[in-house]
């Protein structure tokens, strides 16, 4: 809200208009300087609400197990141990040396003896002997088993048998895979009783399952377990880690996918589980910012006290500086899927409109503090900060005050090709060619969008700000300005006489360092308030007419006065620039009327009776080169029409006397033009008007052809 109050400002010429600006300035204080203050304290606001928003640290955005809620892709390079696939390889070295010590033979015999032990059960159960034959022979048969066992596996069903012998095997085949020694076979036991217990079975079938295993397990190695164990320690803690790389740009993990362990650590890794880790890293992050606004409190307070005090630049630049801080979150954001993304931050844009509208100083200085907000923004990725850092600083070198769209479209086209190839250099230090080539082409699409946003912004920037640039003077010195065919049609002489005074004070303006285009520009619409009563003045009138020959001089000196304040009006209504209705209003200053003060001394009854000041313009006097120059050069063009014969000397003498005059009745004491300036303008006036009022060649007249 607070731009648009600076934005409506000079949108006045409807009623409406002139309502919203006062009720939206009532919110503004009423010092230019507390207005400026207020506009750039809310712009920190904003920027530090962005980025406090992005840098709160946040928990649980990613749990194992979980799929993920967004696509997240490496800042930096970093390298994190995959320690599933550590262990899986450490397992694999302990498994390698335990072959060398275990003889996979006793295992085979024992699983062999186990089933020959059921096989005999079963053949038992068929025959026709009593259980008690039958549960003595099956204990002959085997190993020590309780009689009360044996009966149960005799008796049982065939599925119970079946599930009975597979639980009994698997336990044995179990127990027997690791290390059986003389000093750990009563620790395997005991953990085949543990593991049959841990069974969702019957509990006389996790009984007997668990006394048969014991039964059959035999020593499978004739070292100790202990060496045995600490030789497999030694080989399994030789196994290095095994690490994953990630390169800046690799995605660590897409939207909906699983989130392991290994994707966790990699995330921890990378800052991305919360982008600060710390309420205190919040803290340094304020305060940076903090640190980063007084920076620029004091640059513009010392180096452009100027513009500190006036709130509409203030505004401008506040709109500019935001407007690009929200373009490099949303960036950013896209760059956290795809780091590519990073190379249209449009850093340019804030140098590119601030080196037209200001000076290149203003424009590097903010392009410095916009490529700390993008460090920032993209979370500390190095390469994307230079690129826009030197992209910004592209545009500044690149930009000049053109005036004409040709230059306008080679500044483009010499941005896009600089940021492009800065892309492809920073690309090439952390990605292959593809990238490469991509972040040419994103390079060449960042400075087409800073340029487009430059150009659509100008306009409303110059209403905010109250600063004219070069190609708003180009329109306004086209004929085909609303304004200008107005002048061309109702005062037709007052149009002839501005553009002879536009050349005279263009090239008074190249000598002296002034703006050219301004003056030029000043001088076509100098004379606008003309328009209000054309034929009262000389160059308008037909021929035979003079409005002046039956009214009194001092009514005369009030009609060519008004054309002045007139003139004002008159620009106002046609939103011209404020620099030009300065010319028009100080283009005359406080001089005197001469010719009707004269004839007002020739018709009065007595000395002293005609008062000077009645007739002085009642303006103000020039206060930059660009006015008085325009003074000087209606004056001379005025008077050098009506020299007889005019020459070189004669011009001369005209031009010094016509500037000593204005010297001495004190109109150009606030010009800031000097005495050199005056002497350079001086012989540009000659050389202007020596070149267009040179003697003609009298040409013959041709009688009749002789054939």
């Amino acid at each position: 809200m607070t731009f648009i109050c600076g934005m409506v400002e000079k949108m006045d010429d409807k009623e409406g208009s002139r309502q919203v600006l006062s009720r939206l300035s009532s919110l503004l204080p009423r010092s230019g300087k507390r207005r400026a203050f207020f506009l750039s304290l809310a712009l920190l606001t904003v920027v530090m609400a962005v980025l406090m928003l992005e840098y709160l640290p946040r928990a649980g955005r990613f749990e194992v197990g979980k799929p993920s809620m967004e696509t997240i892709i490496s800042s930096k390079q970093f390298s994190v141990v995959d320690e599933e696939s550590t262990d899986r390889a450490r397992e694999v070295e302990r498994q390698r040396i335990r072959g060398y010590f275990i003889d996979r033979g006793a295992q085979a015999e024992a699983l062999s003896s186990l089933g020959a032990f059921f096989n005999k059960a079963e053949e038992l159960s068929a025959g026709g002997e009593s259980l008690d034959e039958k549960v003595g022979a099956l204990a002959r048969f085997g190993p020590r088993v309780d009689t009360g066992t044996i009966q149960d596996i005799l008796t049982s069903s065939a599925d119970d048998y079946r599930v009975l012998y597979g639980t009994s095997a698997e336990l044995l085949t179990l127990s027997m895979s690791g290390a059986v020694a003389y000093d750990n076979i009563e620790e395997v036991r005991e953990n085949i009783q543990s593991s049959a217990e841990n069974l969702y079975l019957e509990p006389w079938i996790k009984k007997s399952a668990a006394i048969l295993a014991v039964a059959y397990l035999k020593p499978n190695t004739t070292y100790s377990f202990a060496m045995i164990d600490r030789d497999m320690a030694t080989a399994a803690d030789r196994v290095q880690p095994i690490y994953v790389n990630y390169k800046i740009g690799q995605k660590i993990v897409d939207k909906g996918e699983i989130i392991t362990p290994l994707t966790l650590t990699a995330l921890d890794q990378a800052g991305s589980l919360s982008p600060v880790a710390t309420y205190q890293q919040l803290l340094g992050i304020g305060l940076l910012l903090i640190a980063l606004y007084v920076g620029v409190l004091m640059f513009f307070n010392r180096f452009r006290p100027e513009l500190a005090g006036n709130w509409r630049v203030v505004a401008m630049i506040c709109l500019v500086f935001l407007v690009f801080c929200l373009l490099c979150r949303l960036f950013a954001v896209f760059a956290d899927e795809n780091l590519m993304w990073g190379y249209l931050i449009p850093l340019a844009v804030v140098g590119l409109i601030l080196a037209v509208l200001l000076d290149h100083m203003v424009a590097l200085f903010m392009v410095a503090m916009g490529g700390i907000i993008t460090g920032l923004m993209v979370k500390g990725n190095f390469y994307l900060m230079v690129t826009a850092i030197l992209g910004g600083i592209a545009a500044i070198i690149l930009v000049t005050h053109f005036q004409q769209r040709e230059r306008l479209f080679r500044v483009g086209a010499g941005l896009s090709i600089s940021i492009a190839l800065v892309s492809m250099i920073t690309a090439s230090l952390i990605k292959d060619f593809h990238f490469v080539v991509v972040a040419g082409g994103l390079g060449l699409a960042n400075g087409v969008l800073s340029m487009l946003l430059a150009l659509g912004s100008f306009p409303l920037l110059e209403k905010i700000s109250g600063i004219t640039t070069p190609m708003h003077l180009l329109e306004l010195a086209s004929p085909s300005h609303a304004l200008m065919k107005e002048l061309i049609t109702k005062a037709p002489g007052t149009y002839s006489h501005s553009v002879i005074v536009g050349n005279i004070a263009d090239a008074a303006a190249r000598e002296t360092g002034a703006d050219p285009l301004l003056a030029r520009v000043g001088s076509y619409y100098h004379d606008i308030g003309k328009l209000k009563r054309s034929t009262f003045f000389v160059e308008n009138q037909p021929p035979g007419f003079n409005g002046h020959q039956n009214i009194k001089p001092n009514l005369s000196a009030l009609i060519i006065t008004a054309h002045v304040r007139e003139g004002v009006e008159i620009a106002r209504e046609y939103n011209i620039p404020q620099e030009v209705i300065d010319i028009i209003a100080q283009h005359h200053g406080t001089s005197l009327v001469r010719y009707f003060y004269a004839r007002a001394l020739e018709e009065s009854t007595g000395e002293g009776s005609v008062s000077e000041s009645r007739f002085r313009y009642p303006g103000e006097k020039p206060r930059s080169k660009e006015a008085a120059i325009v003074m000087l050069a209606d004056a001379i063009e005025a008077a050098a029409k009506a020299l007889y014969k005019p020459t070189p000397v004669k011009l001369e003498q005209l031009s010094q006397s016509l500037i000593k005059e204005r010297l001495d009745d004190g109109q150009l004491s606030a010009s800031q033009l000097t005495l050199d300036d005056l002497e350079k303008i001086g012989q540009t006036f000659v050389r202007i008007l020596s070149a267009m009022y040179h003697e003609r060649v009298e040409y013959p007249a041709l009688g009749r052809a002789v054939i």
